[in-house]
C-alpha cells in the first residue's frame, strides 16, 4: 500500500489534497492540546480562570485548534511540493490541474496496492533506469529499457515511449474511450451491454434519434488528413454533431493536448457541418496518465451529455498506467 521511497509527508494530508488520509498520532495530541488550551482560556468557571492565569500546565496559547490543523496541512503540502523528486508532479501540474485531479483518491475505489503504485509513480519513487543511474548512482544506462531512445523517466514510461504506444497506451486509451462511447449510447437508448467494461463498440450504431460512430473514417469531398476521431455523435433531432477525441497524455501536457485535439479536427468540423447540414463542434476528453485533469473536463463531459463521474474515467486511465508499469518495471 505504501512504497518505501514514497513521500512520507503526503501520508498525513487529506485525500482531497492528494494525500493518503492517514491520521498522525502526533497531530492528534497537538490538536487536543490546542483544544484544551482554547477551552481553559475561554472558560468562565473559577477554577479554569485560575489555571488560565497561572498558565500551567498548558503552554501559552498561540493558535486555535483549527488554525493549528491548517498550519500542519500547509507545512506538509509545501514540504511535499518543494522536494526535487517527490514534488515534481505537483509543480508540473500546479497551474493546470483542477481539484478533481484528486477525485480518484477520494472516490475512485482502486485497490490499495494499485493506489500505492500510482502515488509512488507521481512521487518519482519507482526505480526506473534514470533513477537508478542518476539518483542511486548505479553503473548502468539511464535509457529506456523498451525503446532505448530517451532516459527512462516516469513521464517517458507512462506517455512517451514509442515501443509502448501501439499496445499499452492504446489499451489504456481504448478503455477510456469505450466508457465514453458506452455512456453516450446508453443515454440515447441504444442497445448496449449493462456494464461499460463489457461493451464492445461497433463502427456504426443508430436509431431514429442518433447515429453513433466509433473509430470511423469519415468520407469527405475534399482531402482532410485528420478524419478518424474516436467517437462521433450525430443528433438527428437537434441537428448537431459532436466530434469527440480522447487522449491520456503525460500529465504536464494535458492543457496542450486539449488544444491540439481541437485544432486537429477543425477542418473535419467545417466539412461535416457543410456536408451533413448540422452544427458541429470538437470536444476533447483528456485525462492525464497519472490522473491529472483540467477544469475543462467537466464542461466537456456536460457538453456531450456524459454522466460518467470523473473518478471513473481516471480509474480506467490509472488501471492502464498501473498495468504498463507492472509489465515494464517487473520484467
Amino acid at each position: 500500500m505504501l512504497h518505501r521511497r514514497e513521500d512520507v509527508q503526503r501520508l498525513y494530508l487529506p485525500r482531497s489534497q492528494g494525500g493518503r488520509g492517514l491520521k498522525s498520532v502526533e497531530d492528534c495530541v497537538r490538536l487536543e492540546e490546542a483544544g484544551l488550551a482554547d477551552y481553559v482560556q475561554s472558560s468562565t468557571r473559577p477554577l479554569m480562570v485560575a489555571v488560565a492565569k497561572e498558565g500551567l500546565p498548558l503552554k501559552e496559547k498561540t493558535l486555535t485548534q483549527k488554525q493549528l490543523k491548517e498550519q500542519k496541512e500547509l507545512e506538509r503540502a509545501e514540504g511535499w511540493k518543494n522536494k526535487p523528486l517527490h514534488g515534481q508532479f505537483l509543480r508540473q501540474t500546479e497551474e493546470i490541474r483542477d481539484d478533481a485531479t484528486w477525485d480518484w483518491l477520494r472516490k475512485g475505489d482502486l485497490k490499495k496496492e494499485t493506489e500505492g503504485m500510482i502515488t509512488a509513480a507521481q512521487d518519482q519513487a519507482l526505480r526506473t533506469n534514470a533513477i537508478k543511474a542518476k539518483v542511486e548512482k548505479q553503473n548502468l544506462s539511464p535509457l529506456c529499457r523498451m525503446c532505448g531512445e530517451k532516459d527512462e523517466s516516469m513521464g517517458h514510461l507512462v506517455g512517451e515511449c514509442s515501443k509502448l504506444a501501439q499496445a499499452e497506451y492504446k489499451h489504456r486509451h481504448d478503455n477510456v474511450a469505450r466508457m465514453i462511447h458506452w455512456n453516450i449510447a446508453h443515454s440515447y437508448g441504444l442497445d448496449v451491454s449493462s456494464k461499460w467494461y463489457e461493451h464492445k463498440p461497433e463502427g456504426v450504431i443508430e436509431n431514429d434519434h442518433v447515429k453513433l460512430l466509433w473509430d470511423f473514417n469519415i468520407q469527405t469531398s475534399t482531402y482532410i488528413q485528420a478524419r478518424r476521431p474516436d467517437v462521433v455523435v450525430v443528433d438527428r433531432e437537434k441537428k448537431t454533431c459532436n466530434i469527440i477525441d480522447i487522449a491520456v497524455p503525460v500529465d504536464a501536457g494535458i492543457v496542450e493536448k486539449e488544444k491540439e485535439k481541437v485544432e486537429k479536427y477543425q477542418d473535419l468540423r467545417r466539412e461535416v457541418a457543410r456536408l451533413w447540414n448540422v452544427k458541429a463542434k470538437v470536444v476533447p476528453i483528456v485525462v492525464g496518465a497519472l490522473g491529472a485533469v483540467t477544469p475543462n473536463l467537466s464542461k466537456h463531459l456536460d457538453a456531450i451529455g456524459v454522466t460518467t463521474r470523473i473518478e471513473l474515467l481516471q480509474k480506467a486511465a490509472l488501471l492502464g498506467t498501473a498495468r504498463l508499469l507492472r509489465r515494464v518495471l517487473e520484467a
